[in-house]
Formats: C-alpha cells, sequence, structure tokens
C-alpha cells in the first residue's frame, strides 16, 4: 500500500533533477543599486533574462535596492553578502563617480571584479514640444543664463551629472553654475522630462528610446565619437563642443569569495554574454559590447577610479569662488524653507500690528513682548533666508522691519537705508577684510 507514495515522490525528485548533459547553477541573485527603470536595473533584468536562456533550470532573480547613487546597494552588498559566490551587484561609472564625491566608506576595492559588460554613451534629449530645437540653441541659453536652465539625469557625481559638468566646462560656464537635478532612477528622470520639471535630460539612449521612438523625445546630440546609427542626432564634437564621454557598467562579486568561486561566475557571465538573448539586448538598446574580464578589469576600474578623480578634481577648482568663500547652490528644497520663513515672519507683524491697534487693557499695553518676539522671528527668518537670498537682502529686512517695530511709518525709505547699509557692510567685508558674505543664489 505504501509503493505508490515513494514512486509519487521518486517521480517527483526525477522531474526535479537536471535532464542528462545538463547541470543546475546555484540560485543566484543580481542587485541593482538603483531604482527600478534605469540603467542598472535594465542591465540586471536583461542578465536575468539572457541567464535563462543559457540554463532555463537555474533560479534567478533581480533585486533592488537604491540610494546615494548605488553607495548604499554597494555597502550593504559589502556587507552582507560577503564570501557568497550567490551574488553579483551591477556596477558602472556612475558608482565610481558617487564613490569619489559622496565619501562613501565601502569601495569598488572591497568587492571582487568579475566582468565589464557594456559601453553606453550619453543623450542629450529635449521634450518634442521644446523651443530649443537644436544644442546650440539650449546652449546659447545655458550661456546667457546658466541657473535658468536645468539638466534632469541620474544621481549626483554620476555620469550625467559629469557630463553637464564638462560641457559647461567647454563653453566656459562655472561647472558649478548648472542646475542639475538628480533622480535615483531613469524612470523618474524620464517623467521629469516629459512632465517639463526640467529643461533638458540627459542619460544613456536606452533610458530614453522608447520615448524617443514615440517622438516624445528629440535627441539634441550624444556624447559618442562618431555618429550613432540608432539616434538621428549630431555629436557633441559636430554641435560644436569638443567632448566625448562614454558609461559602462559590469558586474562584481562579494568579497571573500575563492578563486574558483570567482572563475566559475566569470564563466557564468561569459556564457550570458554570448548568449544570443544578450546580443539582441545589446543591439535593441544601443549598448556597444565591452566585455572584460578578471584581471584585466580589476586594473580598468583602479584606472577609471584615477581618472573619474582626476576630472572631478579639475572640476572643484574651476567652480570656486574667488577669495576662497564658498557659494551656496539653490535646492529642491531651499524655496520651501525661505516661503516658511518669509510667511512667519509676515504672520508674527502683521499679528503684532493688530494687537498693538486694539489699545490697552487693564492699564498695560496690550502686546508689550509681540515686538520681543517679532523680532526674535525676524532674526530666525534671516538665518534661514541669509543662505538663499544672500546677506544684502536678508540684512534689509531686518533692517525694514526692526524700524517698523520702533515706529517708523516710512517703509521705502527704511528699505533703502536698509540695503545701502547692508550692501556697504557686505563690501566691506568682502574687499578690506576678504571675507566674502553670503551672496546666495539669486542673481545679485
Amino acid at each position: 500500500m505504501r509503493v505508490r507514495p515513494l514512486v509519487l515522490a521518486f517521480a517527483v525528485l526525477l522531474g526535479a533533477a537536471p535532464a542528462p548533459g545538463q547541470s543546475r547553477q546555484r540560485p543566484l541573485t543580481v542587485i541593482a543599486p538603483a531604482a527600478p527603470g534605469g540603467g542598472w536595473d535594465q542591465t540586471a533584468r536583461a542578465m536575468q533574462r539572457a541567464l535563462l536562456t543559457v540554463a532555463p533550470t537555474d533560479v534567478v532573480q533581480v533585486e533592488n535596492v537604491p540610494g546615494a547613487a548605488g553607495t548604499i546597494g554597494l555597502a550593504r552588498f559589502v556587507s552582507a553578502e560577503r564570501g557568497r559566490p550567490e551574488a553579483l551587484l551591477v556596477t558602472g561609472l556612475v558608482m565610481v563617480g558617487a564613490i569619489a564625491t559622496t565619501g562613501s566608506a565601502a569601495s569598488l576595492a572591497d568587492t571582487t571584479p568579475i566582468a565589464r559588460l557594456t559601453g553606453e554613451h550619453e543623450v542629450i534629449v529635449v521634450p518634442a514640444a521644446s523651443p530649443h530645437r537644436t544644442l546650440r540653441d539650449l546652449l546659447d541659453a545655458f550661456v546667457a543664463a546658466p541657473a535658468a536652465i536645468s539638466w534632469g539625469g541620474g544621481s549626483a557625481g554620476g555620469t550625467d551629472d559629469l557630463l553637464v559638468r564638462l560641457i559647461a566646462e567647454a563653453v566656459h560656464v562655472p561647472p558649478a553654475s548648472a542646475t542639475y537635478i538628480a533622480f535615483s532612477g531613469g524612470g523618474e528622470a524620464l517623467a521629469a522630462v516629459l512632465g517639463g520639471q526640467v529643461t533638458a535630460g540627459v542619460s544613456g539612449y536606452g533610458e530614453f528610446a522608447p520615448s524617443i521612438e514615440a517622438g516624445q523625445l528629440r535627441v539634441l546630440a550624444t556624447s559618442a565619437p562618431k555618429r550613432d546609427p540608432l539616434v538621428d542626432a549630431p555629436t557633441l564634437r559636430e554641435a560644436g563642443v569638443d567632448l566625448e564621454l562614454a558609461n559602462w557598467r559590469g558586474v562584481v562579486a562579494p568579497p571573500g569569495v575563492s578563486a574558483a568561486e570567482r572563475e566559475a561566475l566569470i564563466a557564468r557571465v561569459r556564457a550570458m554574454a554570448a548568449s544570443p538573448a544578450w546580443q539582441e539586448t545589446l543591439r535593441r538598446t544601443g549598448w556597444t559590447d565591452a566585455w572584460l574580464e578578471g584581471a584585466a578589469f580589476e586594473q580598468f576600474l583602479l584606472a577609471e577610479q584615477a581618472r573619474v578623480l582626476a576630472v572631478l578634481g579639475r572640476l572643484r577648482e574651476q567652480s570656486a569662488p574667488a577669495g576662497g568663500g564658498t557659494r551656496w547652490q539653490p535646492t529642491s528644497g531651499s524655496a520651501p524653507t525661505l516661503a516658511i520663513a518669509l510667511c512667519v515672519l509676515l504672520g508674527l507683524t502683521l499679528a503684532w500690528q493688530r494687537t498693538r491697534a486694539s489699545g490697552p487693557t487693564n492699564g498695560a499695553p496690550r502686546g508689550r513682548l509681540a515686538p520681543a518676539a517679532t523680532l526674535t522671528a525676524v532674526l530666525a527668518g534671516q538665518a534661514l533666508a541669509m543662505p538663499v537670498i544672500g546677506f544684502v537682502p536678508a540684512a534689509t529686512v531686518v533692517f525694514a522691519v526692526t524700524s517698523r517695530l520702533l515706529g517708523s511709518q516710512r517703509l521705502r525709505r527704511d528699505v533703502i537705508v536698509g540695503a545701502a547699509m547692508s550692501g556697504a557692510l557686505a563690501l566691506l567685508f568682502a574687499w578690506g577684510l576678504d571675507v566674502p558674505l553670503p551672496r546666495g543664489g539669486m542673481p545679485w
């Protein structure tokens, strides 16, 4: 009576076993250190599909760990996956730049290099309805008013950000004056470009390809050395900017894997890269085959780190203002902070005026504490507003409000006198003491 269950169990085991001549690999997790939709995510999922065409019985999963241009995923990978040959992390030039700019405690030197997979040049796009028909149109507007042109792309310090700074350098605009808005994933950047939240988008062709082909985006230029047959647009050099830049992506294993385990992973990824499914991915996305494995890839990583550090160092030197000060750069959180500070200041001033107008109560002046509270709020507002609008405007507001609290009824005169005194003080500090006061991110 028990023979049948045993036979069934044996049949299940046979069905789960690999066919003759086919060996099942260990389950593999490919980690994309970014949100879905970006180049790292696309690479991880393309690897998953290609690996399963090579070995259909394998188990391959993709995990997204976004944040800080991949350095959060890198740090977690180094610590949590140590010694496990069942995990791969997608990396690339973006991560090299992020490690250098964020001061990440983890670096690619803590990983086990497996292979470089792809290379990809950047594209500069605008919405189809944009008034900037050519790259020259965009750059003319950028040179005339750098802060008025916003660029959207991947993480700060990555390839997209680096290209914008290099373009600024090439057209003689201080790299730090470029308004670059970083997004954690390609999907967010694409939505921002299509929605008009940024003037232009910068990324690899693969991330914008569907919208380009649908006619929603127009490519102004590519960062390739020669024209790409997939992209109907000039190169940067053809458009008058002597510059080219290529992103690359690859995979690394955790630290602590053995030499034999590393070789097995290299062989597994090599077979994937040679598969028809992977080659079709390269064709469809416009990625170039940049295969480099093992020790050669490790040497390439060292060279890339030195190259990126040199470029970032040069750009930082060009961005430093005269006099050694640090000029504040506007961020997405500056406007709300300034608005809140000014609203609080206005509300307290109006409340004090209303209390004062209502007269005394029980023989004591009402609102006696209101002027002191308002002045405290004014000084707090100045501290919040000064990095945003600069010392002169913030100090002018403080002077005018203080005069009002002291009984002055001549607002226009108070503003003029306050501006003159604040401007003179700023000049005294900048020219006399060589201590520049904050200028903020405004035109003044």
